[in-house]
């Protein structure tokens, strides 16, 4: 993913905090990949709201992050207009992708569904969370197959054989498979800050990561975050 250092030093430090970390503390770090480089000075630590964070880009993983500035402090207010705005927006944004996929660039047909994570979160720093998820839809290719039998009627059929009676392929009806998708979350920190992540979402084992597309949903996004948080 962009960002990764696929090579670069490490300190001896940091190299057995990110290990014990990775092993003990984070759970977003199970059954994942991930890379560190840099130095951690001896006499200092981080505390463990500071590592969650670190480790929280493994969700997903996570495909963008952007910053919108501070909202209404914590203590102060429930309801924070900022952050409800820029939720009610990434909504409006998110209705281009319903219906008809032309015009949007994408090579997948989706469906737009609400976030199904919690709306807090401690492990993620978060206080307020309100989110959709893009899904990637199958275009059903591995579906249009003809048996074996088909096969031979139509040969027949093309050298001139004469008509036959075709057989129906059988099908397999299963659970539908988890074809990924782009999962936008709009999050107030426990800090009191405001951001908006991009993160993969309804992967399986068997899932192709399907790179156009998601390219296409995060340009777009940060393009439109981008230009909401200017123009305030």
């Amino acid at each position: 993913l962009p960002g990764d250092k696929l090579d670069g030093e490490i300190g001896v430090n940091a190299a057995a905090n990110v290990l014990l970390q990775a092993m003990a503390y984070q759970p977003y770090a199970r059954n994942s990949t991930l890379c560190a480089a840099g130095s951690m000075p001896a006499d200092s630590a981080l505390d463990a709201a500071a590592w969650n964070d670190m480790f929280l880009c493994l969700s997903g993983p996570e495909l963008l992050r952007i910053e919108a500035g501070s909202g209404t402090d914590v203590k102060e207010a429930l309801f924070d207009p900022k952050f409800e705005q820029l939720a009610e927006y990434v909504q409006g944004w998110s209705t281009q992708y319903e219906g008809d996929r032309k015009g949007t660039g994408l090579t997948t047909p989706v469906l737009v569904r609400r976030s199904r994570k919690p709306s807090a979160s401690e492990i993620d720093g978060v206080a307020a969370r309100q989110g959709i998820r893009i899904l990637f839809q199958s275009t059903n290719t591995g579906d249009r197959y003809k048996s074996a039998s088909e096969e031979k009627a139509d040969e027949k059929e093309r050298s001139g054989g004469g008509t036959t009676t075709r057989a129906s392929p059988t099908k397999l009806v299963g659970k539908p498979s988890k074809e990924g998708g782009v999962e936008v979350l709009i999050e107030k920190t426990t800090g009191g800050t405001i951001r908006v992540r991009a993160r993969r979402c309804n992967m399986g084992d068997k899932t192709i990561v399907k790179e156009m597309s998601e390219e296409v949903i995060v340009k777009n996004l940060k393009r439109a975050v981008t230009a909401w948080v200017e123009a305030r």
